[in-house]
């Protein structure tokens, strides 16, 4: 009997310890790609630097952080998300392979973990690459996109996560490959109040390098959350002028003072759910749920912003200042227009609450073409 109770002990303690293991690892995003491995085929080594999008979509119950991107060879470069994937929200991981000096069969290798409890992920890129004659120019190996005879080694400034109290900037770097110098066009230039570019130096020389510098400010922006614009740059060389497109994109937040963040005479939000689930809908309809907001804290609460994760979810606020015990609701509008199947999207509300100045909803829905009538015909 002894040696029975002992066994039980032991078996207890073990399923304990199993169920502790997983509730401790539970998963809590899970990125799903539409593919893993992308074969470039046949390339030669004269066209530089490739690229592919690994789409993906988050699958998890919650959000997905990427927090390390680790590529099996200097050849590859990535870019990705720095800024949290929310559950159900779609991105893209681009892969740029530099095919110089890798003749022959290749494959290589992107290893991507993240704050999930599974395997990390991986992602394959492939081909057969063709030595070229002669060496290429290290000025077009490393860069990606031409312009006449202006090379960029990236058309975009993807700034990530930014405050809005503070301007930022980014320098991509330029190669003249032609026979006169090349300046930008100030005078012709119609930037938006939130973008200002330099060109370093000045005038950059034939087949001379230099920088284009992107300053963007987010406070011109006038929102909060994801953004994304795009400005056009002109070049002049000789009588040829060239327009070069530039996307922008960050993810601005507000930031507070750790004084501010621990105060408690400031404004506090307080939602009357985290979800909404829609059960299940019918597709090419309109549905709408209520959120109702309550300012609990002993200042206005300002609802500064509030964003969706897609174009399908519409959400707004009858009032956008709160007194202190005021209350508001915001209209969550789902539009299934050609849409079906499981849906995953998020409301996010940015507000001056200090300690808690961006709060997400999470929106569920089953679309289909036919919804079932209720039990009992009714």
């Amino acid at each position: 009997m002894k040696f029975i109770n002992t066994i039980t002990v032991l078996l207890f303690s073990l399923l304990v310890s199993i169920c502790t293991h997983a509730q401790n690892h539970k998963e809590i995003g899970h990125l799903e790609f539409s593919d893993t491995l992308y074969n470039f085929g046949p390339v030669n080594e004269s066209q530089g630097v490739l690229s592919h999008k690994f789409s993906f979509v988050n699958l998890g119950p919650e959000y997905f952080v990427i927090e390390d991107v680790n590529p099996s060879c200097g050849c590859i470069t990535p870019d990705y998300p720095t800024d949290t994937i929310h559950a159900g929200e779609k991105g893209e991981v681009v892969i740029y392979v530099d095919l110089v000096n890798h003749p022959g069969v290749f494959k290589q290798k992107v290893v991507i973990k993240g704050n999930a409890s599974k395997e990390p992920i991986n992602l394959y890129v492939s081909g057969y690459v063709t030595p070229s004659p002669q060496p290429l120019a290290d000025w077009e190996r490393t860069s990606s996109f031409k312009y006449n005879t202006i090379y960029l080694q990236k058309n975009y400034a993807n700034f990530g996560v930014v405050s809005n109290k503070s301007i930022v900037s980014m320098e991509i770097p330029v190669y003249n490959s032609g026979t006169q110098s090349v300046n930008i066009q100030l005078d012709k230039l119609k930037l938006p109040s939130y973008a200002k570019v330099n060109l370093l130096p000045v005038k950059i020389e034939s087949n001379q390098r230099g920088v284009l510098k992107i300053f963007f400010n987010p406070k011109e922006a006038g929102m909060l959350g994801y953004f994304a614009g795009q400005v056009e740059v002109v070049f002049l060389s000789g009588s040829t002028v060239t327009k070069v497109p530039v996307v922008v994109t960050a993810t601005i937040k507000e930031v507070f003072t750790p004084a501010e963040q621990a105060s408690v005479v400031g404004p506090r939000i307080q939602l009357d759910k985290g979800e909404i689930d829609f059960g299940t809908i019918k597709t090419d309809d309109k549905h709408t749920r209520d959120i109702t907001v309550v300012n609990i804290g002993k200042s206005d609460l300002l609802l500064n912003s509030i964003r969706t994760s897609c174009s399908c979810v519409e959400a707004f606020a009858d009032k956008t200042i709160l007194k202190p015990g005021a209350s508001t609701v915001i209209k969550v509008v789902f539009d299934t227009q050609d849409r079906t199947g499981a849906e995953n999207k998020i409301v996010s509300v940015f507000t001056n609450d200090a300690a808690n100045s961006i709060v997400t909803v999470k929106v569920r829905a089953v679309v289909t073409e036919d919804v079932p009538a209720p039990a009992g015909g009714q």
